[in-house]
């Protein structure tokens, strides 16, 4: 018993002593943070590694491009972080951009790390050296060209093969050069309408915005379609325009409900997988600042809710027996100053009217096709009905519209939107079948009605095809 109690004796000895030992040697003491600034001079920027890949296609057509390695005089560029890993959103890259308020050029940086936060936060200055990076571009265009007016995406990373990837864990600290300056970085506030290639990679602002009242009660990535990024369409108040926000199915948030009210967001502009059309990501769900109640839905036609729907076809726009729309009197222009229009088009027997961006040079593309006039003064309980088709669908580009006081031009005249279901296809190929818009109350109304298919996207950006059939007014 006594040699026990001695051993007891002389260990919590011991453990004093070197718990004593430990806070001697000052474990309490901050951990030393200082970063050692780089002796660097910058001499060269953004904006020069993307106009040399645009000299290399040039010259030789190519889409990516190999910086030289200068051992005696390497070249760098300055940036400041504006994306962080921290939730997630963000993986095994850093969007740089070269300023912090207004800047002209952003860049993505492909680095095998994760938890880049913890060392390059957001609006920390960095010096990237080049030397034996690999700088690519991607438009999303079936001819790619950085010399065209498609905004795209400009990557820098480690060539493998023909691919650029991210550069390894051991060249890490070869090619990014931490400062010690953190500065808060200034969104750049603009317009939907406005984006250029310039925003890609850079940090921007949409002052009033909203999700689509079609998102409202998802999540931001959850739902069982979600399978690498959920897409959620953030509506802009003064444009209408819809801007998709990307999220990863890998973000500690993507369970969260999209919040349901009006104002500002704060993202970096990127484009998605494909460089197809322009997405927002952002860094954290706090950079989403909709904390005004009312929304800026547009006015929506509403006839209450009781059933509706006779026997007598008053108005039958199906195009079977139409070889042009004028002809037939529908009116079909373009609003933006443009060419392209919706024209009329064949599958399997079947005719429909069809709009696309795809190609056409125009961004952004406003495009009309608004039925004859359809008179309701001596009927009751009309319905309309139609049918919509959705390919390659890379956003909403089709909405829906009534009016009594159309007279030619769809400029001047009143519209109400229709909420009916328009289709929301593959982003690859076409759907099997058209999607039925279920019934839209019109017996609140009177007169002549004319109802309306506005088509809003652009080529490098919504170039979503739609086709329409099937558009049918009935009643007793």
């Amino acid at each position: 018993m006594k040699t026990n109690k001695i051993y007891s004796i002389l260990s919590i000895f011991i453990i004093v002593f070197t718990l004593n030992s430990c806070i001697q040697d000052g474990d309490f003491t901050l951990p030393n943070i200082t970063v050692e600034e780089p002796n660097i001079i910058p001499n060269s920027n953004i904006t020069a590694v993307k106009s040399a890949l645009q000299q290399e296609f040039n010259s030789n057509n190519n889409l990516i491009y190999t910086f030289p390695v200068n051992e005696g005089s390497p070249t760098y560029f300055e940036g400041y972080v504006v994306s962080s890993d921290a939730t997630g959103n963000f993986y095994k890259r850093l969007i740089i951009q070269d300023a912090i308020e207004n800047p002209t050029a952003g860049i993505e940086l492909l680095v095998n790390k994760t938890s880049l936060n913890e060392m390059y936060d957001v609006g920390r200055k960095l010096y990237v050296k080049i030397d034996g990076l690999t700088v690519s571009y991607d438009d999303g265009d079936r001819n790619i060209d950085p010399t065209n007016n498609i905004a795209g995406k400009y990557v820098l990373g480690n060539l493998e093969g023909d691919r650029v990837r991210a550069i390894p864990t051991t060249s890490i600290d070869d090619h990014i050069f931490r400062t010690g300056t953190v500065e808060e970085i200034v969104p750049t506030i603009v317009s939907v309408n406005d984006f250029t290639g310039a925003h890609v990679n850079t940090l921007i602002k949409l002052s009033s915005a909203q999700f689509d009242k079609s998102q409202l009660g998802k999540t931001f990535a959850g739902e069982p379609n979600d399978e690498f990024d959920g897409l959620r369409d953030l509506f802009e108040c003064d444009t209408e325009k819809i801007l998709k926000l990307q999220t990863s199915t890998f973000a500690s948030f993507k369970s969260n409900v999209l919040p349901e009210g009006k104002g500002s967001i704060t993202a970096v502009l990127s484009k998605d997988f494909r460089s197809e059309f322009f997405v927002a990501i952002i860094n954290t769900p706090s950079d989403i600042m909709f904390t005004e109640v009312e929304r800026c839905d547009p006015p929506v036609l509403e006839c209450g809710n009781a059933s509706v729907g006779g026997s007598n076809i008053l108005f039958n726009g199906d195009f079977e027996t139409i070889s042009n729309f004028s002809s037939a009197g529908w009116t079909n222009v373009n609003v933006s100053g443009g060419t392209n229009v919706y024209s009329l088009r064949s599958f399997s027997g079947n005719k429909y009217a069809q709009m696309s961006a795809f190609r056409t040079g125009e961004n952004p593309l406003e495009a009309w096709l608004v039925t004859p006039a359809i008179n309701l003064d001596n009927s009751t309980d009309e319905e309309l009905t139609f049918d919509t088709k959705t390919g390659f669908n890379n956003g909403r580009a089709l909405a829906v519209f009534v009016s009594t006081d159309f007279s030619g031009d769809v400029t001047t005249a009143t519209w109400l939107r229709v909420d009916a279901t328009i289709a929301d296809g593959p982003s690859s190929g076409y759907q099997s079948n058209f999607t039925s818009s279920g019934s839209v109350n019109l017996s609140c109304l009177s007169g002549n009605v004319y109802v309306a298919f506005r088509y809003l996207g652009g080529d490098g950006d919504i170039t979503t095809t739609f086709q329409i059939d099937n558009v049918k007014v009935t009643g007793n």
